[in-house]
């Protein structure tokens, strides 16, 4: 939804963080495949890489407040595609935003808007019910 802010180096290494989230909790699940890969279709990377950077690494990559949160959102929002953020998904994100320099009570914000936007996205469908 917000990638398209990312330039063409922050969509790489947010591509690589996203794959490293949709394995973090150590099972990646058929929603959480097609999430990453509607990701990279929005973004038009096909490949990574992988050269091997750490997470804080890939953070250190973007540089401005509105790619550092829209990498932000994305990636949490990749945690909640299989409707549970696992305590090792948590722990990438907080490495992840502690090397933006995001404070706890700015990531909770955001996490908080992912949810609500989940929620909202949720009600839509239940009213396009027949």
């Amino acid at each position: 939804m917000y990638l398209n802010l990312l330039d063409d180096d922050e969509k790489r290494a947010f591509a690589e963080l996203a794959e490293r989230m949709i394995e973090a909790d150590g099972l990646v699940i058929g929603r959480e495949a097609s999430a990453l890969a509607s990701l990279k279709a929005e973004m038009g990377v096909s490949e990574t890489g992988g050269d091997g950077r750490t997470p804080q690494d890939l953070a250190g990559v973007f540089k401005s407040r509105r790619s550092k949160v829209a990498a932000l959102l994305e990636l949490i929002g990749l945690g909640y595609s299989d409707t549970a953020f696992s305590v090792s998904e948590e722990s990438l994100v907080n490495t992840v935003a502690n090397q933006m320099a995001i404070s706890p009570d700015e990531l909770q914000n955001i996490e908080d808007w992912v949810k609500e936007h989940f929620s909202l996205i949720r009600r839509a469908l239940i009213l396009m019910r027949e």
